[in-house]
């Protein structure tokens, strides 16, 4: 295979993905102190909540990307039945799926099997999509106090999730590399879905620390796993989307409107006893 033919099979976004992996991970003090101080200056990023603030104090780009915060910046809201942000992010979209289906925007759809692979989620119920801008905290909190007992990593393409596209492409989520999580509540499971996307092709996780693959690999029981509600499960390295989805019967998240901001450990609804 030519180069040129092997670019067209893999796609820009591949290669857009596969070059700034390569900078992220790069620990020259002068090329990854230069990247982190033109991001930081770039996207406004507010350091004043992060545990480390120089750029001298990580070890790369990605070190940064994945920055821990103090302990009191984002404090647990509500009680032990409670749902929070799992997230600092947006709101790109929420309300109500019904034949295991989450409206993106008018007439533009992902389909809940096909983003899971798997028919553990209800037919009907809420959904929230929370939208990870490049300013924002990338690590991922449990936003239950649950039991994780299913996971999937499901390879896919790499296109842009900024809300804008939610509008553009049909089965957006589905498309795209992405960590499903099934969080075993009273009265059934939850599903958190860690969608990766452009440049974000890789999620770690609490349990282990592999990249998705590129084949369909399909949600397994696992030993259970106990998180609390704010415990931190994964971190994108570069990235991206978290998809709630609470079936009927579950729980209720509280309205959200599109645009609003949420903040790690703000509480979004309750969960059924």
């Amino acid at each position: 295979m030519t180069p040129k033919s092997l670019f067209n099979a893999w796609g820009p976004s591949f290669w857009l993905t596969k070059g700034a992996g390569w900078l992220a991970t790069v620990k020259i003090r002068a090329i990854k102190n230069w990247l982190i101080r033109q991001f930081i200056k770039f996207y406004r990023v507010d350091m004043t909540s992060a545990v480390r603030q120089a750029p001298d104090q990580f070890e790369s780009f990605q070190d940064f990307f994945t920055r821990e915060l103090k302990s009191a910046a984002r404090p647990i809201h509500g009680d032990a039945l409670s749902i929070i942000s799992p997230v600092d992010g947006t709101v790109a979209v929420s309300g109500r799926y019904t034949n295991n289906t989450l409206i993106q925007f008018k007439r533009t759809a992902t389909n809940l099997f096909n983003l899971t692979r798997s028919k553990r989620v209800g037919e009907s119920g809420q959904y929230a999509i929370i939208y990870l801008s490049p300013k924002d905290y990338h690590r991922v909190h449990s936003p239950v106090q649950a039991e994780l007992v299913a996971v999937s990593r499901i390879g896919g393409t790499r296109h842009s999730v900024k809300p804008s596209n939610h509008n553009n492409i049909d089965g957006l989520y589905e498309r795209n590399v992405r960590v499903n999580c099934h969080l075993r509540l009273p009265n059934g499971e939850m599903l958190m879905s860690m969608v990766g996307a452009m440049i974000v092709s890789s999620v770690q996780t609490e349990w282990d620390d592999l990249s998705p693959p590129k084949q369909v690999v399909v949600a397994k029981d696992i030993a259970p796993r106990p998180f609390q509600a704010g415990e931190e499960m994964a971190r994108f390295c570069l990235g991206s989307t978290v998809i709630l989805v609470l079936p009927d019967g579950v729980g209720e998240l509280k309205p959200l409107e599109a645009g609003h901001s949420l903040k790690l450990g703000e509480q979004i609804g309750a969960i059924h006893q």
